[in-house]
């Protein structure tokens, strides 16, 4: 399965979609695909039996279920001569898990009559229960043929027929044998074919053809989701090597231990292979039982289903649960853990010459300056490895801080917000107009209410934070083949910039005058007036925006806003711009109210004014403000909890190989302590001895650690806020904890070796 995106120069990076008319004609004209299908996807409200839900919806293709090879869990799917039926009653196809919840899984759905924002439709089928749609990580709620998008959302641009309006998913079925070199090859011909051909919409549109799993969630080169995975997978990798060190290093002592006994079994007539058998099948099964053992802990820690740590008002399904793949990926892993392991200590211990070890009569501090070297190395880059996880971690933990304190360009404190769309039980432009001037009126006049408007959206917001436009900048040519930027852009009311306290910089703001009957308006950010008007004056700049379901207007710029964060907190600073809800229509709006007491304490009376006026209007996103910025920093707690887990762990291993090797070679040196102390040594002579070796392994290991460290976080760049990669204050900080801890592992089997009583060390052996 593939995924076909599409581009423009000097376009917005999130552009992705075709238009319909683009989608029909690569689909006529593709030879290198068995098919194409696309969707588009909506918010509706679908009403039945005196209840109002809004879902998550896809507008899908007629040829949609069938490239996929889906057959119905309960009636029939959507056909492919539904496409183009757009004057007929829509049919619904509904979710596995909607029709579980909604319908609690009745067959008598079939055929039921419902209400999609307030236009009757019918439910013909339910999609099998492994089907949760393609957008990956989002379950859909509905599926409805694309030719009823227009008259069931009540857009006067239909998209169906605009060749400017890219709201078009598209995927596609490689003919067997076709690579994907091919395909691409293919739709470039195509995509400089439709670009003469309609130069005013397609010209200098670049489309790539991605694997559908390298297209998750978007099929973006920059994805942040593929960069954060990839960088997870990374510390994973990176901590199981440190605990392959340590046990190493544990293997190669007790190889040290085990010298006289594989003399005598090599002795006794087995050879070399014999005994590198011999000591893989201990490290294989000592691999494998604590695989089984991190199995197990693993699926007991696990709650399986991770969507309720994604903080969203969409149907996400993150479904981590155990299963086929979970156990063949950790008995690979313990499989090759075994084996990576014991290889050295086996050869090594294999290889030991006969004669010598059966002379020595098995002392046991003669294990070689070759092995002692080996082990030290293997302690060193534990140390250098737990390093880099900790220097990770302070990153993510200081990004994480700076996030959480960081001006936003607004103020979340005392606000409330609340999201309502009353074309979902079927209101027009006008009673939804009229609904709106209602419920601002009565949120004004309850108790502590400072100010209260309306806007497209919220900065940072689960859904419809703000909308895209195509943008033409009043005597600003475009280069030969060039298509305008496209820019984010919200729709507010007046009272927007009193009640989120967006600092208002030049101009004026928004008015009531500023209606249907007045000239288009705009306010822009700082960003976007540097950008496209430097060392000008904004004020009075004209441009063309062109929303993708609206028709083009020329408007006016009449001041300038403070720069913000609008859809992602370590966003770059974006261009960014206003329009009044007047003058641009949206049935889907956040009402946010600012308060002087806590605003939690309005959620009831403001949802019970949104009843009085509509009883059966369903009420999302309702929380305050900082609660919407704190979903909005999930993923960078998601990120310093796992690095900060990784780098303790890191840590714990580090501390354990050091006390171990220091410990072990101590122990070895018994002997030689002994005789230290009887010929006149002072306990601070063994301490210093003793000290000499961990000390010097940390202090290389720091090194090596904090090189590697500068250079691994350069790729973390993208993934920081208001930290810089080579942050002094976290190496410093980092370095000194991890010194501190390791030198106090030294120190204890130091101190425990100045305890030695010289006639019992001379007896050692």
């Amino acid at each position: 399965m593939a995924v076909l995106a599409a581009s423009q120069k000097g376009g917005s990076q999130f552009l992705s979609q075709f238009s319909y008319p683009d989608f029909v004609d690569f689909r006529k004209q593709a030879n290198s695909f068995a098919d194409l299908f696309g969707y588009i996807l909506t918010q509706p409200g679908l009403s039945a039996d005196g209840r109002v839900d809004q879902l998550l919806a896809s507008y899908v293709t007629g040829n949609y279920f069938s490239v996929l090879g889906l057959k119905p869990a309960l009636g029939r799917l959507i056909l492919g001569s539904e496409e183009d039926q757009s004057g007929e009653q829509p049919v619904v196809v509904l979710g596995y898990s909607y029709w579980q919840k909604r319908f609690g899984g009745s067959p008598g759905v079939i055929g039921k009559q419902v209400r999609v924002s307030g236009r009757l439709a019918t439910i013909i089928g339910v999609v099998p229960k492994q089907f949760l749609g393609v957008i990956a990580v989002t379950e859909m709620d509905i599926y409805l043929p694309l030719s009823s998008l227009a008259s069931i959302e009540q857009i006067s641009n239909n998209p169906v027929t605009d060749r400017n309006a890219r709201t078009v998913g598209v995927l596609a079925r490689l003919k067997p044998g076709v690579s994907f070199s091919e395909a691409q090859a293919s739709v470039n011909v195509i995509a400089s074919r439709l670009a003469k051909q309609y130069p005013s919409t397609d010209a200098n549109v670049t489309v790539r053809v991605y694997r559908e799993q390298l297209a998750r969630p978007q099929p973006l080169a920059n994805n942040i989701v593929a960069v954060i995975a990839s960088f997870c997978l990374i510390l994973g990798a990176l901590l199981l090597l440190l605990a392959c060190m340590n046990v190493a290093n544990v293997l190669l002592a007790r190889a040290t231990v085990r010298q006289r006994e594989m003399g005598l079994r090599a002795a006794l007539g087995a050879g070399r292979g014999r005994l590198i058998r011999q000591m893989l099948t201990e490290t294989i099964l000592l691999g494998l039982l604590g695989g089984l053992v991190g199995v197990i802990l693993g699926e007991w820690a696990n709650p399986g289903d991770f969507s309720k740590l994604v903080p969203s008002s969409l149907p996400v399904r993150l479904d981590l649960g155990f299963d086929w793949r979970v156990f063949a990926y950790s008995f690979a892993a313990a499989l090759f853990t075994g084996i990576f392991v014991g290889m050295w200590p086996a050869l090594r211990a294999s290889g030991t010459d006969l004669n010598s070890i059966l002379q020595e009569g098995g002392r046991s501090d003669s294990a070689g300056s070759g092995r002692h070297r080996l082990r030290s190395a293997l302690v060193v880059a534990q140390v250098a490895g737990s390093l880099m996880l900790l220097v990770i971690a302070g990153l993510f933990v200081r990004s994480l801080r700076n996030a959480q304190t960081m001006y936003l360009g607004f103020d979340p404190d005392h606000v409330l917000n609340l999201t309502v769309d009353p074309h979902e039980i079927g209101y027009d432009e006008a009673r939804t107009t009229e609904f709106y001037r209602q419920l601002g009126a009565r949120a004004r006049a309850l108790p502590g209410v400072q100010s209260v408007s309306m806007a497209f959206g919220v900065p940072m917001g689960s859904t419809n934070t703000a909308n895209a436009a195509s943008v033409t900048f009043e005597g600003q040519t475009l280069a030969d083949g060039q298509q305008p930027p496209t820019l984010f852009f919200s729709g507010i009311d007046p009272t927007y910039f009193e009640t989120m306290r967006v600092p208002l910089l030049r101009g004026r703001a928004f008015t009531e005058l500023d209606n249907q009957t007045a000239p288009p308006v705009a306010l822009v950010n700082q960003t976007l007036a540097d950008k496209y008007w430097p060392h000008q004056d904004p004020i009075g700049k004209r441009f063309s925006l062109k929303p993708d379901t609206e028709p083009a207007k020329t408007v006016q710029v009449v001041g300038v806003t403070g720069n913000g964060k609008y859809l992602f907190v370590a966003e770059d600073p974006t261009p960014f711009l206003y329009v009044p809800l007047a003058q641009h229509y949206s049935s889907m709006r956040t009402l946010q109210v600012r308060s002087s007491v806590p605003p939690e304490t309005l959620l009831i009376p403001v949802q019970a004014e949104v009843h009085k006026l509509a009883p059966d209007l369903p009420v999302t996103d309702a929380k305050t403000m900082k609660e919407t910025v704190a979903s909005g920093l999930w993923i960078f707690r998601l990120g310093a909890g796992f690095a900060a887990a990784m780098g303790a762990i890191g840590l714990i291993l580090a501390v354990v190989g050091i006390y171990g090797i220091v410990s072990f070679s101590t122990a070895q040196r018994t002997r030689e302590i002994g005789i230290r102390m009887a010929l006149g040594g002072s306990a601070r002579d063994v301490m210093r001895l003793i000290l000499q070796q961990g000390v010097g392994m940390v202090l290389v290991g720091l090194g090596i650690g904090l090189l590697a460290a500068f250079g691994i976080t350069r790729v973390m760049a993208r993934l920081l806020v208001g930290v810089s990669p080579s942050d002094p204050l976290t190496y410093t900080m980092v370095a000194m904890l991890l010194a501190s801890v390791a030198l106090l592992a030294c120190w204890i089997p130091a101190r425990r070796a100045t305890r030695v009583d010289p006639g019992i060390a001379l007896r050692y052996e």
